[in-house]
């Protein structure tokens, strides 16, 4: 396992362990349990598995070419999923003649986003690197 592949195993354990707990967490704390997503300021100890020469960073070929698929297509299904549900949610107020959306589901949306990007983007790489291959 190289240094990426442990990076994006980081990302997804992160992404899912964020979820599960905010899981956990909502029927005791409602609103207040996207406190869990704190949880994904872990990822930042992922740059610990990257080797450094000098000032920079050890990755080959493969490696880009799978971060730039994989964050890609974590970004597209994040996009996708926050245009999606900001349809859902207008069609909502227009038909139940509700004047504003809240912002407590505003607030879960960009913390969902973030979780969809960094999860799916985690879980392309870990697939890409068992399948050994780029393209």
């Amino acid at each position: 396992m190289n240094a990426m592949e442990k990076v994006a195993w980081t990302e997804l354990v992160v992404c899912v362990t964020a979820v599960a707990s905010v899981t956990l967490l909502l029927p005791w704390l409602g609103d207040r349990a996207t406190t869990g997503f704190a949880l994904l300021g872990l990822m930042v100890f992922s740059t610990l598995f990257i080797r450094r020469r000098g000032n920079r960073v050890v990755v080959d070929e493969r490696d880009r070419e799978i971060e730039r698929k994989a964050t890609s297509i974590g970004v597209s299904s994040a996009w996708m999923t926050l245009f999606l549900v900001l349809i859902a949610a207008t069609m909502w107020s227009g038909y139940s003649h509700v004047d504003a959306v809240p912002i407590r589901f505003l607030n879960w949306l960009i913390w969902i986003q973030f979780a969809i990007c960094y999860g799916v983007k985690g879980l392309v790489a870990v697939i890409m690197y068992r399948r050994q291959h780029a393209a």
